[in-house]
């Protein structure tokens, strides 16, 4: 009965430590994230400091092809009336990685007479089971 009550007790303490951790977070009086962020960089060597900073820029900057490619997607999807729009959201959405990458090519490979047509098939293809239900 004893050997119950302490199997018991350590579970209770265990599910405590585990549900609480991180809960400084939520406590009023801990520190909030800009200062904890603050200190973190100044924990740093000047040398982390600049090669942190070096490898943010390289993750904003986009190749100039891939910016080029970008911005004609950007500008085709922007021509396309609202109603248009939002069906390619939804579509896109419901839509696996894979898929979206042949749509991609597929749209690259075609004609601008033959797009509409291959955006039509795939906003039916996706469209389809919603209306059916």
């Amino acid at each position: 009965m004893a050997a119950k009550r302490i199997v018991i007790a350590c579970c209770a303490l265990s599910f405590l430590q585990t549900s609480f951790a991180g809960f400084e977070r939520f406590w009023i009086f801990s520190k909030d994230a800009d200062t904890q962020i603050s200190e973190t960089w100044e924990t740093l060597s000047e040398e982390e400091q600049l090669a942190l900073i070096k490898r943010y820029q390289n993750l904003k900057e986009i190749p100039a092809e891939k910016s080029v490619a970008l911005q004609q997607r950007m500008d085709w999807f922007t021509q396309l009336p609202d109603s248009e729009k939002q069906k390619m959201r939804e579509t896109w959405q419901k839509m696996s990685t894979q898929e979206r990458r042949e749509l991609g090519q597929r749209l690259q490979q075609a004609t601008p007479e033959q797009r509409p047509l291959i955006r039509q098939e795939y906003i039916l293809k996706y469209q389809q089971p919603a209306m059916s239900h």
